[in-house]
């Protein structure tokens, strides 16, 4: 049962949370141009939008490194050998998971600041390390993403080393 949420969570986390945020934010900008019509307006409207916005390219960021689709440049990757090529990925993302830990880090020390020093958005009054915290939970994400990934490469590059013994 565990394993099947976890699959599921896997599988549709981001993409659900991307296409949310992303619906809200359009729905809230599109009611905020329809009130300027009647000369009304939601002053909360842009600020939550952004806000919405930051989040889900945040959230893109995890959502594209668990389908591969992160700017690289792959030429000369794709001409190695099967080991080659696996190992020359694992070392990309050693180093992109190196890179998200220290997003992770700092990323953390600026929400915690920006609770200490208690900055709020000027509209809604929300916490900025709200808005910080799009980056804390992304390359967190990001991490778990990285790590899933060079595991299930492993186990990959495994299995075709078994099947190369057993063939000979």
């Amino acid at each position: 049962m565990l394993r099947r949420i976890f699959l599921i969570l896997e599988e549709y986390f981001e993409p659900v949370c991307i296409v949310i945020l992303i619906a809200s934010m359009t729905l809230l900008i599109f009611v905020q141009i329809i009130l300027r019509v009647f000369d009304a307006s939601l002053p909360q409207a842009e600020e939550v939008a952004r806000y919405l916005f930051v989040w889900a390219m945040y959230l893109s960021i995890s959502y594209a490194i668990r389908d591969e689709r992160h700017i690289r440049i792959l030429f000369l990757i794709e001409k190695l050998p099967t080991f080659g090529r696996n190992l020359a990925l694992n070392c990309a993302d050693i180093i992109f998971l190196l890179y998200s830990l220290a997003v992770f880090y700092y990323g953390f020390h600026v929400v915690n600041q920006s609770l200490e020093l208690g900055q709020i958005a000027p509209a809604t009054e929300l916490r900025v390390a709200v808005l910080y915290a799009s980056v804390v939970v992304s390359s967190a994400l990001g991490v778990v993403r990285l790590v899933l990934r060079m595991y299930k490469r492993a186990i990959a590059l495994n299995e075709s080393a078994t099947l190369r013994a057993i063939e000979k």
